[in-house]
């Protein structure tokens, strides 16, 4: 990122003006990096520079804040990105859901069918891994015969979350049988 920060730097110098696309790629960067502060800042300057953000761009911020767990934070893109009049994509939902605890997530899940937006196979990665990780094996289940149901067609990923969560319940039997 240091880097990419230098030719911004050295770009934006020789008064070539970036674009969407450059922000949002340097925002990820510092947000995939652990730099929220950084990519917050280039926020402020796309705001300077009359830049105005898109979906993508609130999804990077959410993604930063739930990168850093800062949950309570991550709702406030999803609030902006309403109050403009961009519509929340399944990339919003998903990277919320997989940030909450469960009850929340399914609350967002909720929120996602009320507005008639049909989750797609990552948000279901996002809620069969999240049951998985709390031991939850039989509610992931039920969520894997839904997706199934809804013609959605499960992933490696998918897969895993399960295979995972299977390998946990035979070692806490193994540990119950000694």
């Amino acid at each position: 990122m240091k880097e990419a920060d230098q030719l911004f730097e050295k770009i934006t110098a020789k008064g070539i003006s970036p674009d969407l696309v450059m922000y949002n790629a340097l925002i990820d960067g510092h947000c995939v990096n652990g730099n929220i502060d950084s990519a917050f800042s280039l926020l402020k300057k796309m705001d300077e520079m009359k830049i105005l953000p898109d979906e993508v761009t609130y999804n990077t911020k959410l993604q930063g804040y739930c990168r850093e767990e800062k949950i309570e934070e991550a709702c406030e893109p999803l609030d902006q990105i309403k109050r403009k009049g961009i519509k929340p994509d399944h990339v919003s939902y998903s990277t919320l859901i997989s940030g909450y605890d469960m009850k929340d997530a399914f609350r967002v899940r909720d929120e996602m069918l009320s507005i008639s937006f049909n989750p797609t196979l990552l948000t279901y990665n996002a809620l069969i891994q999240g049951l998985c990780k709390n031991q939850q094996g039989d509610l992931a289940e039920d969520l894997l015969k839904e997706m199934v149901i809804k013609g959605i067609t499960p992933d490696n990923s998918t897969y895993f979350s399960l295979i995972e969560e299977i390998g946990k319940v035979d070692k806490a039997a193994e540990s119950c049988d000694s």
